[in-house]
């Protein structure tokens, strides 16, 4: 895997991130566990993300969560904070760090060069800052969490090498 691609504007970077998976209920009880834990509001609408300096959160649907943090982290501060969480019987946290790895895609023409892998709308009115997408992309499962000038998609590990060489053809093709 490349560490860093750069061609036509667009700016491809691997990364390794933590993840956590939050699953539970969206009671009261379960957002103040999380907000204790976090210090961090979950976003209540499907497919929004909530950020601040070292992390994001995005609600995948109606009972999870993706943390995903962007700092590096000590593993025993990692696992327990994974632990915090699940000291709550409603609450399941699973590490799924090793499962996923991330592109962060910068760029003026980043929209236009992931059209070309699919057929999902990037347009400002379908797909806004701050908000979350999951789709296919060269056939892929992906991830896609939409920033101000910035994309992280993220996918399972063994398929990255794959979406790395479509990612790098559409950029120069």
């Amino acid at each position: 895997m490349r560490e860093v691609f750069r061609s036509n504007d667009i700016e491809i970077r691997f990364q390794l991130k933590k993840q956590i998976i939050i699953r539970g209920p969206s009671t009261s009880e379960f957002n103040n566990h999380l907000n204790k834990h976090l210090n961090l509001l979950l976003p209540i609408e499907n497919l929004r993300i909530i950020k601040d300096q070292h992390r994001f959160v995005a609600k995948l649907s109606f009972d999870q969560w993706n943390l995903i943090i962007n700092e590096e982290i000590e593993i025993k501060k990692f696992q327990k904070l994974i632990d915090d969480l699940n000291s709550n019987s409603s609450t399941l946290a699973t590490d799924y760090s090793d499962a996923q790895v991330f592109f962060r895609i910068t760029g003026s023409n980043r929209f236009k060069m992931l059209n070309k892998l699919t057929h999902f709308d990037f347009r400002e009115k379908s797909f806004k800052a701050h908000t979350a997408a999951q789709t296919l992309l060269a056939r892929i499962d992906v991830t896609i969490f939409n920033f101000d000038d910035y994309l992280y998609i993220s996918c399972n590990r063994s398929f990255s090498e794959y979406l790395e060489d479509r990612l790098i053809d559409a950029v120069n093709f």
